[in-house]
């Protein structure tokens, strides 16, 4: 059976993350926990996760004393799971929410059908296009890609793998040129090295949409973080791309530094 651990990354998403926890509580499949990262962003995100997963075991909620970042909560909410080997890490953030009860019921449908290390795609917006239809019925990678770094990405939402690919990641692609965790990409710059030790052989695309994407939900705009993603897609390209695996190995993760 498959077992999931649900990372969950929080900014200010008071007005949604009730949404959010209860459509992984709604889930067909039970055999998951949800681990909840609240940055401090001043305004109600944690109260109204602790209020939403009260009396739920398999919910586990943390807040930031500062604003940490996607990155840097991904990290530690994986070190805090105790995921074992085999476990398959999903990614959602606190304002999306999955699309029915059998999101997790598909990931696993598709684990256990294709023996595979790690899905992605797809996910319907909430709010309607220039089409008239929802976005987000993203294709799959061509069969014979090689080159993730220069292919448009195509790795989005809904992300998961397993626990033991995440252990191959080294701590220093997931920062940035200062030794920080990038505060923005963060999804490049995990799902590319990713996908290259897989291929597309042992990625499985989900067509069929899982996830809802939060439109509505409005942010500041950042100048810095717009400039650091900038950065970072120079970055990502500037290093080197990792090695294909022939097969399946365990490996001991490499600790990270605060």
């Amino acid at each position: 059976m498959i077992r999931f651990k649900i990372i969950i990354n929080c900014g200010p998403c008071q007005e949604f993350i009730g949404k959010c926890l209860a459509s992984v509580k709604a889930q067909s499949v039970t055999e998951w926990e949800a681990h909840v990262t609240v940055d401090a962003c001043g305004d109600d995100t944690y109260t109204c996760a602790v209020h939403v997963s009260a009396g739920d075991p398999r919910i586990w909620v943390k807040q930031n004393e500062t604003r940490r970042y996607s990155m840097c909560n991904i990290v530690h909410a994986i070190q805090r799971s105790n995921a074992e080997p085999e476990d398959v890490l999903v990614m959602l953030d606190g304002d999306d929410w999955f699309a029915d009860n059998n999101a997790l019921r598909t990931i696993a449908d598709a684990y256990e059908e294709f023996d595979c290390w790690i899905t992605y795609g797809s996910w319907l917006s909430n709010v309607v296009g220039p089409s008239g239809r929802p976005n987000g019925l993203w294709p799959a990678y061509p069969e014979e890609t090689a080159d993730f770094r220069r292919h448009r990405f195509l790795g989005t939402a809904v992300r998961t793998w397993k626990r033991w690919l995440w252990d191959y990641l080294r701590d220093g692609d997931l920062r940035s040129e200062s030794g920080e965790y990038v505060r923005v990409s963060e999804d490049q710059m995990i799902m590319i090295p990713l996908l290259e030790m897989c291929g597309t052989s042992r990625a499985k695309h989900i067509a069929a949409p899982i996830m809802i994407y939060n439109k509505t939900a409005t942010y500041p705009v950042d100048d810095s973080i717009t400039q650091e993603g900038m950065r970072n897609g120079y970055l990502i390209d500037s290093r080197a791309p990792y090695t294909r695996l022939d097969a399946k190995s365990y490996r001991k993760a490499i600790a990270t530094i605060e």
